[in-house]
């Protein structure tokens, strides 16, 4: 897609027409529904490198260091600014591209936005869902966990269900690790599965921090068989593929959420999404293999 296009609807600007931050004037309006600017940045805290994290793998995060990223406030909501960095500059617009494929799961993701900050770098834009949420708490799961070995499907699905007591809860969850596998996300941790506590009860926020694993690697290496990991450990695997997730739910009593994942799952819609998305070809195509590949194991169990 080339850089002098919208970032939203994707068509050219006019000669001599105003950009607002990558968007074309009246699609920055549709999409945020003001004309007020980014204010009051601040820097998140920035983790720490990987090798000064705890081992244990609830905390593990690929993506440490790959983004820099700030709050802002724009008109009366806030908002979380991923900045792109030159060590991957295609991570912001394939994580737009992955929660784009979850919208079309009909998995529930924060509002999510691709503009140009600073200056003409891609930044990848998400509303901070707890900014309307004055009475509620945000509790990540790795809170829950007491043995750092517990990171698997059981062990997971069980926290779920005690602290939600909603089985729909417990089957969003299985929905989601499918999702991660099909785009090769590799990074699903205790910090990026939280749960919403308020006053009427407990449910698991919208899932955030979805990036294709695929944004890290380097553009020389995109034409290999590449294949990441699930990091959510399975009965029989800590380095779990498609085939080890749904031979996991089906063992577990969730082989309807497999059955509805197969159902909501279009190939088409998802080639649409890559083809017309920001990244580069050769990331298209890689992605696209990727997926087809996962869909190919998805529908022989």
């Amino acid at each position: 897609m080339a850089s002098s296009n919208c970032c939203h609807c994707k068509q050219s600007f006019s000669e001599g027409e105003a950009s607002r931050y990558g968007l074309h004037e009246k699609c920055f309006r549709e999409c945020f529904e003001t004309y007020e600017n980014f204010v009051d940045l601040i820097a998140r805290s920035q983790s720490a490198p990987l090798r000064l994290q705890s081992q244990g793998p609830k905390n593990i995060s690929f993506f440490h260091g790959s983004y820099r990223k700030y709050s802002a406030s724009l008109g009366k909501t806030s908002y979380i600014l991923k900045v792109q960095q030159k060590e991957y500059p295609e991570l912001p617009a394939t994580e737009f591209l992955s929660n784009q494929i979850f919208r079309s799961l009909r998995i529930q993701v924060p509002d999510h936005y691709l503009i140009k900050y600073p200056e003409d770098n891609l930044c990848f834009v998400t509303k901070n869902f707890m900014s309307d949420l004055s009475t509620s708490t945000l509790d990540h799961i790795y809170h829950f966990i007491d043995d750092e070995k517990k990171h698997d499907c059981e062990s997971l699905v069980a926290i779920i269900g005690e602290k939600t007591q909603r089985k729909r809860e417990q089957e969003r969850f299985v929905f989601l690790t499918l999702a991660d596998s099909l785009i090769g996300n590799h990074d699903r941790h205790g910090r990026n599965l939280a749960f919403i506590r308020s006053p009427k009860g407990i449910w698991l926020s919208p899932f955030y921090d979805n990036p294709s694993a695929l944004a890290l690697e380097d553009s020389s290496i995109l034409g290999a068989d590449l294949q990441p990991r699930g990091s959510i450990f399975t009965k029989h695997s800590d380095k779990p593929t498609m085939k080890d997730y749904v031979l996991e739910w089906s063992r577990l009593g969730y082989s309807h959420v497999i059955r509805s994942f197969k159902k909501k799952l279009h190939p088409k819609t998802i080639k649409t999404l890559v083809e017309n998305s920001f990244i580069s070809e050769k990331r298209k195509q890689a992605l696209l293999r990727l997926i087809s590949k996962r869909i190919e194991e998805l529908c022989k169990h």
